[in-house]
């Protein structure tokens, strides 16, 4: 939460041309709330499953920029998605999802304690690390890692 996702998805769907879907908002839509109105009301287990179900619905898409939402990855039932695609995430330090987020009471994970959440900061780095390549966004305009990331896409698939 508070790398860029979503910003940088759209700016990255537009420069290739591709559609662009935001996952949560995905959920948000199906569900007829927010993702912190699911999360107090259905709890974090039942907003998963509506997540995994948001992915599913998104399995044979082609041409689109998919932003999940960090616990996305981090959820083994939802591993599939991520395999055989191109995946970047968004490498950002705690410190930078502090200072985006100050003041965001949209997004329950950042109710969590400091040890809790930092504990979650960390333990989800290594998921991401293993199911794609990550761009670095601490001190960076969205623009310009959307560029970055287009960049190595025409590296890797001659676009």
């Amino acid at each position: 939460m508070g790398s860029g996702k979503s910003t940088v998805g759209r700016l990255l769907a537009h420069r290739l041309a591709f559609g662009f879907v935001d996952t949560d908002a995905l959920v948000e839509a199906r569900a007829g709330q927010t993702v912190a109105n699911l999360f107090r009301t259905l709890g974090e287990p039942a907003f998963r499953a509506l997540e995994s179900r948001a992915l599913e619905s998104l399995r044979d898409r082609d041409r689109v920029v998919v932003a999940t939402g960090g616990g996305a990855p981090a959820q083994q039932v939802n591993r599939w998605f991520f395999q055989g695609s191109n995946v970047f995430h968004l490498r950002v330090s705690l410190e930078t999802v502090r200072q985006r987020t100050a003041g965001d009471r949209d997004r329950p994970l950042l109710a969590l304690e400091e040890p809790a959440l930092r504990a979650l900061f960390e333990n989800r780095q290594p998921v991401y690390e293993s199911l794609g390549a990550g761009v670095p966004t601490d001190g960076r305009e969205p623009a310009e890692i959307a560029e970055e990331i287009f960049r190595k896409l025409s590296l890797a698939d001659g676009l």
